[in-house]
């Protein structure tokens, strides 16, 4: 079986999309799938062509960064276009299927070139609600005329969805029903679950957020709710990491200056090596408007943390409230504070949902799993079947 991953950006990209390729990419060649990587070209410090982990990654020219002009961005998009079907098309000799990660203008490069070339095709949506694939393609908000691809991109030939609501979205975009698999994000399980050990009884809390400071985040919710709890649980001892960057960051610095937390809120920008502070961290916290899958999610609650979520779609799917974890409504910092408190005050708590955690992770979305369910899911598709409901209910089973 010959897999070939479209990404539209990866390495050095350590977004989310690009994360989980890599690691299904891994997980299915330890399996025997042969797999390769296909990209854009972004970075001119790249090579066009090396490996990575074993995994061959080939860069299409994209002219980004390439040349010392402004306004380069569109356009690298259409020359992107250009130069990705043209690779299709020069190594469809080395693939049986197009695994398209993201609903953008390459998928609809991928769609119209795995039916001409007599190719399969398989699109991964991981992105709902105000913000999702589907509503910027739409609007073209990705370049002038991807709504006029869209269309197009309805012809591929199955499409795996993050969680149901976005199964829902693509079915109201007219995507067929019978096309559609839901599939979640996978994680690889540590051997050591940092998370899951005896809490100090006096010892400051550590909080850790990971994600991008952007609106869709809510880092702005947890700010406030973090001035409501310094102010209405004033004898409790936490400090709170923020893991990431974005947009948003000077005004978050400045509510928290305003809110007198500065000795308490940490931004510390993008981190190499995330695991390193999970494990120092007693809570996780994602305070969410909107989310796919969260790989960091994922990834905290495989090493055994608590962690407090906003109960939007994708996080529900992999919390319990009370049994794995704690959801709070999002857009609500007071109640949001008030669930922080319980975890920082009840060490018990910390240790019983992070065990819980951990267990419904491993059991259920270690990428070992995943692997599997989508080497079945290529199987149906390669074969001309379309999902069965075996697959279909791989996770949910």
């Amino acid at each position: 079986m010959r897999i070939l991953m479209l990404v539209r950006q990866y390495h050095p990209w350590v977004g989310g999309t690009e994360q989980q390729a890599h690691k299904l990419s891994q997980a299915l060649a330890a399996k025997g799938v042969d797999v390769q990587i296909c990209t854009g070209w972004w970075f001119r410090t790249t090579p066009a062509f090396e490996y990575i982990d074993k995994l061959p990654v080939y860069r299409n020219f994209t002219a980004w960064q390439f040349f010392d002009l402004r306004g380069l961005r569109k356009f690298s998009g259409y020359l992107y276009m250009l130069t990705l079907a043209f690779h299709l098309w020069r190594s469809r000799k080395t693939y049986d299927l197009i695994h398209i990660h993201g609903l953008n203008y390459h998928s609809f490069v991928g769609v119209l070139l795995a039916k001409w070339l007599g190719k399969k095709s398989l699109i991964k949506v991981a992105c709902g609600g105000a913000g999702s694939d589907v509503t910027k393609m739409r609007n073209n908000n990705l370049i002038p005329g991807s709504r006029h691809m869209f269309p197009t991109t309805r012809l591929c030939d199955g499409v795996v969805a993050l969680n149901s609501d976005i199964a829902a979205e693509l079915i109201e975009a007219g995507f067929a029903p019978e096309k559609i698999v839901c599939l979640p994000n996978g994680v690889q399980v540590p051997e050591v679950a940092t998370g899951i050990v005896e809490k100090e009884v006096n010892k400051t809390a550590q909080i850790v957020f990971v994600g991008r400071l952007h609106p869709q985040k809510g880092v702005d919710v947890l700010i406030e709710a973090l001035g409501f709890l310094a102010q209405n649980r004033p004898n409790l001892s936490w400090q709170v990491a923020l893991l990431g960057q974005g947009p948003l960051q000077p005004a978050l610095e400045a509510r928290s200056r305003e809110l007198g937390l500065t000795n308490r809120i940490k931004f510390h920008g993008a981190v190499s090596d995330v695991n390193h502070y999970l494990a120092q961290a007693d809570i996780f916290v994602l305070p969410s408007r909107a989310e796919g899958m969260s790989n960091a999610l994922l990834e905290a609650m495989v090493m055994g943390l608590p962690c407090l979520a906003t109960h939007v779609p994708g996080n529900d799917e992999l919390i319990v409230d009370g049994e794995n974890g704690l959801l709070v409504e999002p857009e609500n910092p007071l109640v949001m504070s008030q669930a922080l408190a319980r975890l920082i005050q009840d060490k018990t708590l910390q240790v019983r949902l992070g065990q819980a955690a951990r267990k419904s992770i491993s059991e259920r979305y270690a990428i070992e799993v995943i692997a599997e369910a989508y080497i079945k899911l290529y199987h149906s598709l390669l074969a001309g079947r379309q999902p069965s409901p075996q697959i279909r209910q791989i996770i949910t089973t």
